[in-house]
């Protein structure tokens, strides 16, 4: 099963990095802020991870808020691991 996660992510990885290099059009100040934010977003979801699992409940609520929160920042990672390594490319190619 973990190896299902990981090729799904690594296949979002790679739509997201794929579309940061087609759109990277913009000039080089605003590629490197794009890479600066998102990497401040995959920091923080790497963040969310290491905090949020130690105080977990054991309710209905916080199990729904746990699967929420995890499946986003799943989608959420890919997308910045994808879209940083995507305009690192763009910049030292082209």
């Amino acid at each position: 099963m973990a190896v299902r996660f990981i090729l799904i992510w690594l296949a979002l990885a790679a739509a997201f990095g794929w579309g940061a290099w087609y759109q990277a059009r913009a000039p080089r100040r605003a590629l490197w802020v794009r890479i600066v934010v998102a990497a401040v977003l995959l920091a923080g979801c790497a963040a969310g991870f290491l905090m949020y699992g130690d105080h977990l409940e054991k309710s209905l609520g916080s199990v729904i808020l746990y699967f929420a929160v995890w499946g986003a920042a799943f989608g959420l990672s890919a997308a910045c691991g994808g879209i940083i390594v995507g305009t690192l490319i763009a910049l030292f190619i082209g």
